[in-house]
């Protein structure tokens, strides 16, 4: 049995999504296998600043990031887990410097996740795969819209739904546009569709195509749609997984988060959001290359209906980013 490999988790960051960034990568690093693994927490703090920690205490000392570079090549990594979402993790500049370092990651590389987390250019790549996706525009100024209410107005680089609004009245999508333009300098409004909300998860497989899991219906309870406070308050939605829905729509949902998966050059796992209408008609909203990896996370849910518990995911995305098969670790 070979000594356990050392695995530096990423976690907290400085966009918006810190918290959730933060929970995630707590709940990563207490199931993960110490049989397998030796992790340790790397914490970027909102301005920057890097800790470490070989537990979930942190203390106060805080380094620069030329001092966490050299503290991170210090602790001599095999491999890298990332759980910074949004801005400077999960847009392709955490995976460029891993890169540049010469240290595996789990997640896609830096290219896609740049591509993935623009939402714009990712709805052309999308829509040229012949994917449906709704009605859109780019927005640079609050003043140039031309999409008709209701629509839907979120930031162009920002997850977790953070300053995302629907507008009913014109009034709501100014304000909406508004609020929007204070997270990002660009904004994209798309055509509200309405109708049933879905997500569709694949994971690579170690030696073969990749795998479309269980599909996950997602209703909201307590808010109009999915946002902040749907997705990380307790009870606030119910997740249904594998989802109630009939078995050609399963296998059309299931098609299309694998056609996104390979449209945007997606690495080791993604999660594609999907609204079906009345009319059975799908259109994608977007994809995520590192989506919320909690226990009770949507991609980590569909996983266990798969067959796959949570600690044997992790396994399973980190034995993907060193490219060797479980039975060799």
């Amino acid at each position: 049995m070979r000594n356990p490999r050392r695995v530096a988790i990423f976690l907290g960051g400085m966009s918006p999504e810190h918290d959730i960034s933060v929970l995630s990568g707590l709940e990563v690093f207490k199931h993960m296998s110490r049989e397998r693994w030796s992790p340790f927490l790397v914490r970027i703090g909102r301005d920057g600043t890097w800790q470490f920690s070989e537990s979930a205490d942190f203390s106060d000392e805080s380094f620069s990031i030329t001092e966490g570079l050299t503290g991170l090549l210090q602790r001599t990594p095999d491999v890298v887990f990332p759980l910074l979402h949004g801005a400077y993790g999960e847009d392709g500049r955490f995976q460029g410097l891993m890169d540049y370092l010469h240290l595996p990651y789990v997640g896609s590389e830096c290219l896609t996740s740049a591509l993935a987390l623009n939402k714009a250019r990712a709805r052309d790549v999308l829509s040229h795969a012949g994917l449906r996706v709704p009605q859109g525009e780019e927005l640079y100024s609050p003043n140039t819209v031309t999409i008709e209410v209701p629509c839907v107005i979120k930031p162009m680089h920002l997850g977790s739904s953070v300053g995302l609004r629907i507008a009913h009245t014109p009034h709501e999508r100014t304000a909406a546009l508004q609020h929007a333009f204070r997270h990002d300098h660009r904004v994209l409004v798309e055509a509200f569709i309405q109708g049933r909300e879905f997500t569709a998860g694949v994971i690579d497989s170690l030696d073969g195509p990749p795998i479309a899991l269980p599909i996950v219906e997602i209703r909201p309870k307590t808010s109009a749609f999915f946002d902040y406070h749907a997705k990380y308050t307790p009870d606030a939605t119910d997740e249904l997984c594998p989802a109630p829905i009939d078995n050609d729509l399963r296998l059309k949902l299931q098609a299309i988060g694998l056609e996104a998966h390979h449209a945007l050059g997606c690495r080791h796992m993604s999660r594609t959001d999907i609204i079906v209408t009345p009319a059975g008609i799908p259109y994608v909203l977007e994809t995520n290359t590192l989506p919320g990896m909690t226990s009770t996370s949507l991609l980590p849910q569909a996983a266990e209906a798969y067959g796959l518990g949570f600690s044997e995911l992790l396994d399973h995305l980190l034995h993907l980013a060193l490219g060797r098969s479980a039975s060799e670790s």
